[in-house]
């Protein structure tokens, strides 16, 4: 102890030894020398460990998103009708082929494919050492097993249409083909499907299937894997669990969990993220994007999608609108401007005909003049035309008033953008009767026999491939055919089944074109907006870098990629 007292006692002696020759003035300019000293060694250590590190993203934290429903079937092949399994299986199951987050196609557990010369055979080899979840591996035994699920009826697959004519091949465990009748462009895009397991779902016979255990508890080899769902007490399941998958074969998820809660509505959706029981959350409404885009804890993502929205003219069930004068004033009368800016709150983009614009490869005919809002030019050419204003107001031609009816759906935006159409056009002499049914009443009622004078709907290509042979060949007029405009032009139908085996991108875009331009001057719609998918997240998520989607459901494609921690490491050099 007497040592200790002894050096203290010396170093303090030597200290005031070498500062009792210091003025008071040199005695505080040499500490504050020191200090300056110290504070630029520890900032340019600071600096040093900055320069040469990096901040990348790490393992941990979860992700819980909100969503209106609840799961029924957790199955690649059964998940088509329903987003929320759509949604689930995306994150579970694999495929051959994934879309990117520009929506373009890329390799999925596919390493590579060729197609034959004359585009009717595609072989794929697959990647060696991909594992189901359960730690079994996944081979081209897999996929052939599950295509051959799809295309028997017994198993009621909603995609059974993409392969009802396609014979799949294996070739070895790492090597598949499919010979198709003829050749079709868009083919590549139904190798998106999920791949269920053979060894597990091989047991399962088809009068079993849909009420499968397995169907809710999934086993597959994407990047996340089941662990667990909560039911309430009335049965309903109202969260749904997923944990990374450690042994996936692309980018380990930095993610440790995905939660999904359920909910019955809007107002539920919104309270939740209010509340922080979510992090983020589709929106159904457009209206909500007032509620969230001030918000200094979220951002607002809005994505791209390969849908247009349009007024389907069905001529044969009315007078008025089997005059194509009419349907070009119509084109005139509709100020699609003031739709997107006051249903869509400007997150959509205006259309002019059925190829869109900024979406994949292709786009909508340069040449043809797009045709701005003119309710003057409208009434010229319905005068024109012999449509004359009768005392009432209404405008009739040969004791017929031009009166039309519009049949849509009870959702909030379609049933806006309906009476902003009737308030455009009733002040040139239009008289606008409107309809709104449930979905289901939509279809049964009126799509499915084509009881309509106008529609106000949706067409969603499948797919990344503006293909349109669905939504307006002749063939596709009736019941279940998706031509509900109910047209028919020989030429175009023509032109679709030319375009579908045209493989050379330029060409395709030509034959587009020559279609596009025929539609238009038709005038069997009035094209009206595609509206993007607008979803909030919380900022905390970072890594998503989707712009364009499919679908809904596939704005998980990158979640993988999706990070909240994360750590400095060494830069490489």
């Amino acid at each position: 102890m007497s040592n200790q007292l002894e050096i203290k006692f010396n170093n303090e002696n030597t200290k005031n030894k070498f500062t009792k020759f210091l003025s008071s003035k040199e005695k505080l300019f040499l500490y504050g020398a020191i200090i300056i000293f110290i504070v630029s060694l520890i900032g340019w250590t600071i600096h040093f460990y900055f320069s040469s590190t990096e901040k990348v993203p790490d393992f941990g934290g979860e992700y819980t998103e909100g969503i209106i429903g609840e799961p029924l079937y957790v199955n690649p092949i059964l998940s088509q009708s329903n987003e929320v399994d759509s949604a689930l299986s995306n994150l579970i199951f694999s495929s051959l082929l994934k879309y990117n987050e520009k929506a373009n196609l890329v390799n999925d557990i596919a390493e590579s494919y060729e197609i034959s010369d004359d585009k009717k055979t595609y072989t794929f080899k697959i990647k060696q050492g991909i594992l189901w979840h359960d730690g079994q591996e996944l081979d081209a035994n897999d996929i052939y097993f599950t295509i051959k699920l799809m295309q028997d009826s017994a198993f009621k697959s909603s995609l059974r249409g993409n392969w009802e004519k396609i014979k799949p091949e294996v070739i070895d465990n790492y090597t598949i083909k499919f010979e198709l009748e003829k050749p079709f462009v868009a083919f590549l895009n139904n190798l998106t499907f999920g791949i269920l397991p053979e060894h597990i779902f091989g047991e399962i016979p088809a009068d079993k299937f849909l009420i499968s255990d397995l169907n809710l508890k999934p086993i597959g080899s994407g990047p996340f894997v089941f662990s667990n769902f909560k039911k309430d007490d009335q049965d309903n399941i109202i969260s749904y669990q997923l944990i990374a998958n450690k042994k996936y074969y692309n980018q380990v998820p930095f993610l440790e969990k995905i939660n999904f809660n359920f909910y019955s509505n809007d107002e539920e959706l919104m309270t939740a993220f209010t509340n922080k029981e979510i992090n983020g959350f589709g929106f159904s409404s457009y209206e909500m994007l007032d509620k969230f885009q001030d918000r200094k804890d979220s951002n607002i993502k809005s994505l791209r999608m390969p849908r247009y929205f349009a007024l389907f003219f069905n001529q044969i069930k009315s007078v008025p609108l089997a005059d194509k004068n009419v349907r070009k004033a119509l084109q005139y009368a509709t100020n699609k401007q003031e739709i997107i800016e006051q249903v869509f709150y400007s997150q959509a983009t205006e259309v002019s005909g059925p190829i869109l614009n900024e979406f994949g490869d292709f786009h909508s005919n340069p040449e043809i003049e797009k045709i701005n809002y003119d309710p003057e030019k409208a009434k010229e050419i319905l005068e024109e035309a012999g449509w004359k204003t009768g005392d009432d107001g209404i405008r009739e031609k040969n004791d017929e008033k031009l009166s039309i009816s519009i049949v849509t759906t009870t959702w909030i935006d379609l049933q806006q953008t309906a009476e902003l159409l009737k308030n455009q056009w009733e002040p040139l002499g239009i008289k606008v009767e409107i309809s709104n049914a449930s979905i289901s009443e939509f279809q049964q009622n009126f799509v499915r026999p084509r009881d309509y004078e106008s529609l106000l709907f949706g067409q969603e290509y499948f797919g990344n491939e503006p293909d349109p042979y669905p939504f307006w060949h002749s063939n596709e007029k009736k019941d279940p055919g998706k031509n509900i405009a109910v047209y028919e032009n020989k030429d175009v139908d023509k032109l679709l089944e030319e375009t579908r085996e045209i493989h050379d991108t330029d060409k395709r875009q030509e034959s587009y074109n020559k279609f596009e331009k025929i539609v238009i001057d038709d005038a069997p719609a009035l094209f009206l907006y595609s509206p993007n998918y607008v979803y909030v997240i919380n900022k905390k998520i970072n890594g998503i870098e989707t712009e364009s989607i499919v679908r809904p459901p596939f704005r998980f494609s990158d979640t993988n990629e999706w990070f909240i921690n994360t750590k400095r490491v060494k830069k490489d050099k």
